[in-house]
């Protein structure tokens, strides 16, 4: 105590000042703050396993917009409970043997409450079995293959599942189109696989004719052959089991070898990137939203213009407003356990799987089924039209 006053004394402090010291040097001696307080700024973190390089990059791109935006409203407003949310990433170029060692190293991560991704059927599919070990979430966001979720309980699924979108799609074909035959082009993987099986199901049974169905792999790039041979059956229209990527070079190309049928896709082609690798050729194509264009909540609206105030984009793309939600989702799950007190993966679980009537931009408000997929998911139809996808309005 000497010394503090000899020290007071040497740079002339004030006794009062000096005097308030000391008891708040004592109280703290007394009553330390306790260390769970401490640690409550700590950042809380999950993860996000997905393509960042290699062909599937551009969707990791749109991502980490949807990220992006959903942290800087999180910590802008103090994050939970004064700590900040983070996330990690790790590129698995949808690769299902990347996706599997990914898995292992963040189900070792202590601090990861819980994982987005993957991006494809067959990368997420590959890490279940290890997030499920380890009791953590792994909330596939894009993925739709109706039985995305059978791994285990720890498997949510946030986009509207093939069923859905197949019978979105066969109402495009007939009840827009009038269509009496079809043709369906996929690509050889889980996903195109279960759209192809989903769209042929659902448009038999409304009496459509399947002229033909035709594989492709992820690695094609020259689809003239297979085109020559739909175009010579005559098809009425043509459902697309892809991406935007190669659903660009497969419209191209179709217009390159004058086949003028009517093209349909799954939602996983709603992107303003198709215009970009596309340009005109991709005019007329029908798909799926899973945000209603024609009547936007004010969510919907209020993400719009900070994704094109950002982005210097017109709108977003499903794939950025499903990573948007699904990690709004988390951080929701995470703020409802720590109102319970206890925060951990079991508890981010338990609360996800909880969710009811939750806003979101995906879908109008998102409510998980016992099978932890979407209770009542909502499709719109939009066509692609001069760099744009506008509502589809039947003429």
């Amino acid at each position: 105590m000497r010394f503090l006053f000899q020290a007071a004394q040497a740079i002339r402090l004030p006794m009062p000042v000096l005097l308030a010291g000391i008891i708040f040097l004592g109280l703290m001696l007394k009553f330390p703050l306790p260390q769970a307080l401490a640690a409550d700024k700590e950042p809380i973190y999950f993860g996000v396993a997905g393509p960042f390089s290699g062909d599937n990059a551009e969707y990791g791109a749109m991502w980490k917009r949807g990220f992006d935006i959903a942290l800087e409203e999180i910590n802008s407003q103090g994050g939970l409970e004064g700590r900040p949310v983070e996330v990690v990433y790790e590129d698995t170029q949808s690769d299902p043997r990347q996706a599997a060692s990914v898995a292992q190293k963040f189900s070792r991560d202590d601090r990861l409450l819980a994982v987005l991704g993957d991006f494809s059927t067959s990368a997420t599919w590959s890490a279940s079995p290890i997030y499920q070990r380890a009791g953590m979430v792994q909330l596939a966001f894009n993925p739709s293959h109706p039985d995305l979720t059978k791994p285990g309980d720890c498997v949510f699924q946030l986009a509207p599942d093939q069923t859905v979108q197949a019978e979105a799609l066969a109402g495009a074909v007939i009840d827009i189109l009038g269509a009496k035959r079809l043709a369906v082009l996929h690509l050889n993987t889980d996903f195109g696989k279960a759209v192809r099986d989903n769209i042929v199901k659902a448009a038999q049974s409304r009496g459509v004719e399947i002229v033909t169905t035709e594989a492709y792999l992820p690695t094609d790039k020259d689809f003239r052959a297979i085109l020559a041979k739909v175009k010579a059956l005559a098809p009425d229209a043509v459902a697309l089991g892809s991406y935007y990527t190669d659903t660009a070079l497969i419209m191209k190309q179709a217009r390159d070898l004058d086949f003028k049928t009517q093209f349909v896709a799954s939602s996983s082609v709603h992107s303003p990137a198709l215009f970009t690798l596309g340009g005109d050729a991709v005019n007329g194509l029908i798909t799926n939203s899973v945000f209603n264009f024609a009547s936007p909540s004010p969510l919907l609206q209020e993400f719009t213009a900070k994704y094109s105030a950002r982005y210097k984009e017109n709108e977003p793309d499903t794939f950025a407003t499903q990573a948007y939600d699904a990690l709004r989702l988390l951080i929701n799950a995470a703020a409802q356990s720590l109102k319970n007190g206890d925060l951990n993966r079991k508890s981010v679980r338990d609360e996800l799987a909880a969710t009811k009537d939750f806003p979101a931009v995906s879908q109008a408000t998102i409510t998980f089924n016992a099978k932890r997929q979407l209770a009542e998911p909502h499709l719109f139809p939009i066509i692609a039209r001069d760099g744009h996808f506008l509502p589809y309005v039947k003429p």
